[in-house]
């Protein structure tokens, strides 16, 4: 009789099947095996596209290499009589390029060079558009460019009456404030008809220089002197009386120098605009000896900057570093400390006697920017760069309180920013949406396109950016180097449909290398061998008409296994190379690798490449696995 055979209960071992999806940015600051699924623990110049998946950044070019290579200060746009301009500070010269009948900087061809100012500080500078012209700070002089040609300020500045209404030997009503960037001003008198002498406000005019006079209108070109330690101006023959008996029929124009007066706004780098309910006034600052003190200018005149209008912003041991607008307010950013306030606000008001005012209160502390060229406007949101990273004022309304703090804005790019050396000069611009930032030829990019979280912004990180200054206009982002070379990035290079052109792939002629990768994932089972099958695996990626990569597979035991090199092209008309010919016409396409890896704790993927002319997108990527027994302590 046989025996019954007892049969083991076999079983099926537990399948896994993990997808990552719905990707966002990067996170630098979390580990690997921590952060979210839908974030990166290292990306590279990658970008999100419309629908925020992260795709290949385009690359730059070089619109035009100066002719002595000197390095690039400042970059403005200027359009007039439909000509397309672009102003260059590049070392000590002023210069405009100029690309006849094109409407946009996008040939390859040099641009012509004219000097338009010669022997200018050569220094990073800043500059702002007012009543449709342009005006440059170097940090030693004041410039302005109405399209045609540059001035000093200096030279065309507003000439201030300071006194009204004065009897040949002076007194009369004070009027204007003196202008701190012009030497000269105006009094005006009231003849009696037989007095020749005429007094001065100043008592003193400077020695050599010129007196002009007018009577009723009209200039007096003949029998003018003066007397320079006095200040008596002597007009032969006497000036007749007016026929309205008290009026102001005389004006005399005379020139007093008070020292470093004008030195106290061409000094200053730093500017903005602010009014009541506008931008009709000029506010500058940035001056190295009087590093906590703005002035600001006359309504609507960029040149007019009364001795009476400046402002003393805590203390002078702490400068002000920049300018940002927040809520019909304008706040004043000084320097990171912790002895004073470093964010003050000014508000616009009219005073009782009808004059606006601009009063100064205390804001906040603890947080203090650095860097002048980093400050910007993301949407609505004021963006300034700290030694802790990028940092915006936020008010939070809890009935009845209005409470006003902080927030950081980069804390997922923190570890990598905050470590950049000489942060203060980075630089930044404001561009499709993106906030970028540009220090040492890094790029941190925050996207306003995605919800904005606790942690602040979605960034991206870029390199070989190497921008020493940034400008934009209205779609086209444009930078300088060290080395004489206007750049701008490659999105105006696209077919007539719209799409993109692989040779907006490559940064000034060289392939650019990107990398993305998944976080190191325990896959839920930390503590668990886990075996990836051979089927079951794959990514889908956004094809470009050429678009290639490498698929590579991490584990806890390795620096990573090339799996597969896919191609995924599509079709175009437009763009055609037979050597990588297709019918496709999707812009999805899955790639399915064949990988089998025993035994791992942790599994990351890597895509990467650095092919030339070549665009790539990632939608989401796939892993099928086995989940096995537990591991043993090393070493037992």
């Amino acid at each position: 009789m046989l025996e019954a055979l007892s049969v083991p209960a076999f079983t099926q071992p537990a399948q896994g099947y993990k997808v990552y999806q719905q990707f966002r940015g990067v996170d630098l600051l979390t580990d690997d095996t921590q952060i979210d699924d839908s974030r990166s623990p290292w990306a590279v110049n990658l970008i999100s596209d419309a629908g925020g998946y992260p795709e290949k950044r385009v690359g730059w070019r070089t619109l035009h290499q100066l002719s002595d290579n000197a390095r690039i200060n400042g970059l403005w746009s200027f359009v007039i009589d439909n000509e397309r301009q672009m102003i260059v500070h590049a070392g000590t010269k002023l210069i405009k390029l100029k690309q006849p009948e094109v409407d946009t900087f996008t040939t390859d061809e040099p641009l012509e060079e004219q000097v338009l100012l010669q022997n200018i500080n050569d220094n990073k500078s800043t500059g702002f558009y007012f009543n449709g012209d342009l005006w440059i700070l170097t940090g030693k002089e004041y410039l302005h460019y109405d399209g045609k040609e540059v001035k000093n300020v200096e030279d065309e500045a507003y000439i201030p009456t300071t006194t009204i209404g004065a009897k040949p030997t002076g007194g009369g009503n004070l009027y204007e404030s003196v202008n701190l960037l012009s030497k000269r001003r105006k009094n005006t008198f009231i003849p009696d008809g037989s007095a020749t002498e005429f007094t001065v406000d100043t008592k003193k005019i400077d020695e050599g220089s010129t007196v002009k006079v007018w009577n009723n209108g009209e200039e007096i070109k003949s029998g003018i002197s003066f007397k320079a330690d006095t200040g008596v101006v002597t007009i032969s023959p006497a000036p007749a009386k007016p026929a309205a008996s008290g009026t102001a029929t005389l004006t005399i124009e005379f020139q007093k120098t008070t020292e470093g007066s004008a030195d106290k706004i061409k000094k200053c780098k730093i500017f903005t605009t602010f009014g009541i309910n506008n931008s009709t006034r000029v506010f500058l600052t940035g001056n190295p000896d009087m590093q906590a003190t703005e002035w600001y200018s006359g309504l609507k005149d960029a040149t007019y900057f009364p001795d009476n209008q400046s402002i003393e912003v805590g203390t002078n041991d702490f400068k002000i570093v920049g300018y940002a607008k927040y809520q019909g307010e304008l706040l004043v950013l000084k320097e990171d400390n912790r002895q004073e306030i470093t964010v003050w606000n000014h508000t616009a008001e009219t005073s009782d006697s009808g004059t606006s005012i601009f009063p100064l209160k205390e804001g906040l502390n603890g947080i203090g920017a650095v860097g002048s060229y980093a400050i910007q406007t993301l949407l609505d949101d004021p963006l300034f760069l700290s030694p802790r990273g990028v940092f915006a004022p936020v008010t939070s309304y809890t009935y009845p309180n209005i409470q006003r703090s902080l927030k950081c804005r980069s804390e997922r790019v923190n570890p990598y920013l905050t470590k950049e050396k000489n942060l203060e000069n980075a630089v930044s611009a404001v561009w499709q949406g993106y906030y970028i930032l540009a220090i040492n030829g890094h790029a941190y990019v925050a996207d306003s396109n995605q919800n904005i979280s606790d942690g602040g912004y979605e960034w991206y990180y870029w390199d070989n950016i190497p921008a020493r200054c940034m400008s934009t206009e209205d779609d086209i982002l444009y930078f300088g180097t060290d080395d004489g070379k206007v750049c701008r990035f490659n999105n105006d290079m696209v077919d007539d449909s719209g799409d993109r052109l692989m040779r907006a792939y490559n940064d000034d002629g060289k392939p650019i290398k990107w990398e993305w990768r998944s976080k190191l994932d325990s896959l839920g089972y930390p503590t668990r061998y886990k075996t990836l099958h051979k089927r079951g695996n794959g990514v889908q990626l956004k094809a470009f008409t050429r678009s290639s990569c490498e698929i590579w597979l991490r584990t806890e035991k390795d620096y990573g296994v090339k799996v597969d090199t896919p191609t995924v092209d599509i079709f175009s008309f437009g763009d055609i190379d037979f050597n990588r010919f297709t019918f496709s016409n999707l812009d999805v396409q899955e790639i399915i690798f064949k990988k089998k890896i025993k035994k791992f704790l942790f599994i990351q993927i890597i895509l990467k490449g650095e092919e030339l002319n070549e665009g790539l997108g990632i939608y989401s990527a796939a892993l099928h696995y086995t989940i096995g027994g537990y591991a043993k302590r090393k070493g037992r």
